[in-house]
This record gives C-alpha cells, structure tokens and sequence, in this order.
C-alpha cells in the first residue's frame, strides 16, 4: 500500500514537473529602461513585417517546455509574460517548433529532454503604442 503511494506520488510529481515552460530573457538595449507592461498589452506578430510602428528590440526571449504537456499556447504566453516583465509592448517570433512527434513519445516514456518545445522571439517596444499599453493595462 506504502510502495502504491509512493509510485502514485512520484508519477504526479514527474508530471507536474514537467509541464512548466521555462523561459530566459537576455537584453539587448541596456540604455532602455522601461516601466513593466501586462500580459494582455504584449500582441505576438509572425514577422518584423507585421509591427505596425516603428519599434525599438528590448530583449531577445527563449523559451522552452516539454512538447507533450505544453502547446505553443503555453510557450506563447511565457513569453509574452518575460516580455511585459521587461516592458515591451510587443513581440517577434523569430522561431516556434517542437521535436517530430515520435521523438516526443519516446522522450517522454523515457524522461528525457528529446521533447522539447522550443521557442525564440524578440520583444519590442513601440513609443507610438504607449496609449494602447496604458488602456489595455489600466483595468490589471
């Protein structure tokens, strides 16, 4: 009964464990200093084609999470949050992918890291879309 506890609570464990995505900010304009922005004030463009002002980089973004317990969704919304951290008000996807789906499967039954989500995009900061921030952060 003790060993069907144990086992029990070690498979939760490993599970809860492993559904968080991670996500690492490095600067890339250390000159600029922004106030923090919220989640919600924080839009994902695909391309720098689709920023509709002219923006400055604030910081390059990576994230990662196991391919099996997160979806882009996930990754997506960790990024967007180290975004706000830093006080932008936008962000680029530079790169979005997962390992192929059998890769997931085995590295998931085996524990390791082969099913990995991984992402990369560069958060901005628009001057010309501060009145849009404000509005979409006045209510948090």
């Amino acid at each position: 009964m003790i060993v069907r506890r144990l086992a029990l609570f070690s498979v939760i464990l490993c599970a809860l464990t492993a559904c968080g995505t991670r996500a690492h900010v490095v600067a890339t304009n250390p000159e600029l200093s922004l106030a923090p922005t919220c989640v919600t004030a924080v839009p994902v463009f695909a391309d720098r084609n689709h920023v509709p002002y002219d923006y400055y980089e604030v910081a390059l973004i990576t994230g990662e999470g196991n391919s099996v317990y997160n979806g882009k969704g996930d990754l997506l919304k960790s990024i967007r949050v180290k975004a706000a951290a830093v006080g932008a008000n936008g962000v680029v996807i530079d790169v979005l992918d997962a390992t192929h789906a059998t890769v997931k499967l085995i590295g998931a039954a085996l524990g390791g890291k082969d099913a990995e989500r991984k992402g990369r995009a560069i958060a901005t900061w628009m001057p010309s879309d501060t009145a849009r921030v404000r509005e979409a952060c006045g209510e948090q």
